[in-house]
């Protein structure tokens, strides 16, 4: 059987989650989950974890008065608790301070440097301590960084380099006979000219000027660049240098999920540190879109536009984030966040469609005393329609198209819907027309409820549950 093995990016443990890691953990959560429904869950791994070393992560716990293990293990128990309180399925929760991560950080380092990538030499730039990066003047707007609106520091020392640019041509070539592997297509030309014009990069820092991170192997002058180091958890947290049989189970059918600006990160750099260290590259990459303020604007505290998942949860519950999230805004586009159109879509999608289809036909099943379980009483020409329209919303979810698989499943909601007013069983005197209809929407019904699982869990098991024992429920409160 083959494995899927999905990975998000790891998140800086400075602050608190925000929108946009929502929505990536959100999507790579239906989309394991409905992996484990596609290929049962030992044939799924999702790794999800926290990125806890450099300079912003040693400010912050100085700030704090906290050391930075200390503050990291703060933070991180504060992801954990994201992840549960939003119904993350994770199978692995990573952190780059365990002392496994140190040791096959530095074997990951070591393969590169037998391969002759790594050399030492002189460096003078722009460093934004936010992006913990290295900026030209062209990544600079008014002389800011444009992610955190704020000037970079000139920064000087002698560190390692990788040979990055050895492996242009390389990635030109695979990139070009893969052009699949990167959705959405529109990413394509974007990250093509990046690799065109991509240089050797710094990867480590002076540990007298950065305390906080993973030795350089033969060097305890130097500590391993932030990105360098978390970047190699992906293979990492499948057997990299650890378990050969375990890796190679994996690692062939990796996808990775990730944001706009970490295109490069993802695509190119780490691609490159691939190939240097003689691994097999990334199968699939999905790139999902940036949430924008309720103004249209990119959200920033600056500008007062930011939303917290965590004060949408109190106000919501964690379902109606979820479905608003992964139905309603596009999954590769940007998109502003409404709470106005979360509401309008919960009342109109779940409250108004599926549930209340679902508490029509258990009413009328048990009012009828009709059995709605059984396929035998299921037309054909209806199963057919469902199963072509069920098909559909699959061949959606398995290309990664979450919200236009979960505009289909709303249509075949719609379709029950249209179906029991058309057929009106409630007026009904013949008792197998009854049978049939019921039993056509039970059906249905089964179906919609499988395919909105990777969505809204919890509510399709109470929906199946009230499916099965016949149990009227009232799943979906409006929001007014």
């Amino acid at each position: 059987m083959t494995k899927f093995y999905l990975t998000t990016t790891l998140p800086y443990v400075n602050a608190a989650p925000h929108i946009g890691h929502a929505l990536e953990f959100f999507q790579a959560d239906a989309i394991v989950r409905f992996k484990r429904k596609q290929l049962g869950a030992e044939n799924v791994f999702f790794n999800v974890g926290m990125d806890e070393h450099g300079l912003k992560i040693y400010q912050k716990a100085q700030a704090e008065n906290k050391s930075p293990q200390e503050y990291a293990d703060g933070n991180a128990q504060n992801w954990k608790e994201f992840c549960k309180i939003f119904n993350i399925s994770y199978d692995n929760f990573y952190r780059t301070t365990d002392p496994a991560h140190y040791k096959a950080a530095q074997e990951f380092w070591k393969a590169c440097d037998k391969a002759g990538d790594i050399y030492k030499k002189k460096y003078e730039g722009l460093y934004c301590v936010g992006c913990e990066e290295f900026k030209t003047e062209k990544d600079l707007v008014d002389g800011k960084c444009p992610l955190h609106n704020t000037e970079p520091i000139q920064y000087s020392e002698e560190n390692y380099f990788f040979k990055l640019s050895k492996y242009r041509e390389e990635l030109l070539e695979n990139y070009e006979e893969n052009k699949d592997k990167l959705k959405p297509d529109f990413k394509y030309e974007e990250l093509v000219n990046f690799i065109k014009n991509m240089e050797d990069i710094s990867i480590s820092r002076l540990k007298k000027n950065l305390p906080w991170g993973i030795p350089v192997p033969g060097d305890e002058e130097q500590v391993m660049y932030v990105w360098f180091d978390a970047l190699t958890n992906y293979v990492n947290a499948v057997g990299y240098s650890t378990d050969e049989a375990r890796f190679n189970e994996w690692w062939p059918n990796a996808l990775q999920i990730f944001g706009p600006d970490n295109l490069r990160f993802q695509c190119a750099i780490w691609q490159g540190m691939l190939l240097s260290a003689g691994l097999p590259l990334t199968s699939k990459f999905l790139c999902h879109g940036t949430i924008l303020g309720p103004d249209g604007r990119k959200m920033s505290k600056t500008i007062g536009n930011v939303i917290s998942p965590l004060e949408q949860l109190e106000k919501f519950g964690y379902e109606a984030v979820r479905f608003y999230m992964l139905s309603e805004l596009p999954t590769f586009g940007d998109s502003s966040y409404l709470e106005t159109d979360l509401k309008a879509s919960f009342n109109s999608k779940l409250a108004d469609n599926f549930g209340n289809l679902l508490n029509r036909v258990i009413h009328l099943s048990n009012k009828k005393n009709v059995e709605i379980d059984n396929e035998i009483f299921v037309e054909p020409s209806f199963k057919k329609a469902v199963d072509e329209r069920k098909a559909k919303a699959e061949d959606l979810f398995s290309n990664y198209e979450i919200k236009l698989a979960s505009d289909e499943i709303f249509q075949l909601a719609e379709f029950g819907n249209k179906y029991i007013q058309d057929n009106a069983p409630w007026s009904e005197k013949d008792e197998e027309k009854v049978k049939l209809v019921l039993n056509n929407l039970g059906y249905l019904l089964d179906a919609v409820i499988g395919l909105y699982e990777p969505i809204i869990p919890d509510s399709c098991k109470k929906a199946k549950d009230a499916l099965d024992n016949k149990q009227t429920i009232i799943l979906f409160e409006k929001y007014y």
